[in-house]
């Protein structure tokens, strides 16, 4: 099941940073959470801008 389905557009200069403070930051909160299964960030086939993370 997923819990949230949001989307960021990030400039490709600032996608690996992106994906280090979201891992940092947002990752390292909900995994104290008892639930957290698990979160994924993907990219969008559609727009090489746009970020997907999946939270389980």
């Amino acid at each position: 099941m997923v819990i949230k389905f949001v989307k960021f557009k990030v400039a490709p200069n600032l996608r690996e940073d992106f994906i280090q403070k979201d891992a940092q930051i947002w990752t390292t909160v909900l995994a104290e959470y008892p639930r957290f299964l698990g979160k994924e960030v993907g990219i969008s086939p559609n727009d090489h801008k746009e970020f997907i993370p999946i939270i389980r």
